[in-house]
């Protein structure tokens, strides 16, 4: 039984692929298995995950026919073969620092669900921060009631156990509540049961392609290329902070 169960939906992002897999190899915890959920790829990228799971025997590919929106019940599937002691998620154009399983593991140690600290891209190509903080009632309530998330899919990881109890788990959103990872979070929050926890550590990068929607597949692979190679460097953790510091100073002032 695997420590940790990764699950990565794609559609089609062959190019990018090789990076955000490539940062779950990298973890300092190597006690996973990783879904990679496909939602109608395309044959290139079909051919690619099947190479790298006949390559990594922890790599278990779904390969399931378009399904509504982005496929978010193809995850709920998925999870019905999870052996993880908790669940974690990344984008597939998004990067995990090899800290990210290790601080969930410890995070969740405690708690049924929880995130950690969410550092994105903005339309201007800066990386920023943002705080939460699951521990305040106040703050849950606004998850629950507003249009209101602080941290994305990447960030956020659950204990299975926790996941089996919810009324529905991974569902198309509603009108009501159109971002899918929020609406799987509200699930979470609204049980009593739910112990839920942020860590402020940086673990990830989410790239928000979304907010940049001219990037071709093959300029996302190579800012992550260039993310990637930039991880590597010693002084990377000092550098982010200065980054996440600033963006935080400016959203105050």
């Amino acid at each position: 039984m695997p420590t940790a169960t990764v699950l990565v939906p794609t559609h089609d992002h062959a190019e990018t692929l090789p990076y955000v897999v490539g940062s779950v190899q990298r973890q300092s915890l190597q006690d996973f298995e990783l879904f990679i959920v496909g939602d109608g790829v395309s044959e290139t990228t079909r051919a690619f995950v099947i190479d790298l799971a006949a390559r990594d025997p922890r790599i278990r590919f779904f390969d399931f026919p378009k399904g509504p929106r982005k496929g978010e019940a193809h995850r709920h599937e998925a999870l019905r073969s999870a052996s993880g002691r908790f669940v974690a998620y990344l984008g597939d154009d998004d990067l995990w620092m090899p800290n990210h399983l290790a601080t969930v593991n410890e995070l969740l140690g405690d708690a049924d669900f929880g995130h950690t600290l969410h550092v994105g891209i903005n339309a201007e190509g800066q990386l920023f921060g943002l705080l939460a903080d699951l521990q305040s009632a106040s703050y849950r309530n606004r998850m629950l009631t507003e249009p209101f998330n602080r941290f994305d899919f990447s960030f956020g990881a659950h204990t299975l156990e926790a996941y089996r109890r919810l009324p529905e788990g991974w569902r198309p959103p509603t009108p009501e509540c159109p971002w899918a990872d929020l609406y799987l979070w509200r699930q979470f929050l609204a049980q009593p049961w739910c112990r839920a926890r942020s860590a402020m550590i940086p673990t990830g990068i989410c790239t928000q392609t979304h907010q940049r929607p001219h990037l071709t597949n093959r300029e996302r692979a190579a800012e992550l290329a260039r993310l990637t190679e930039e991880m590597s460097a010693p002084n990377y953790r000092e550098f982010l902070w200065r980054k996440i510091a600033e963006s935080l100073a400016h959203q105050l002032i």
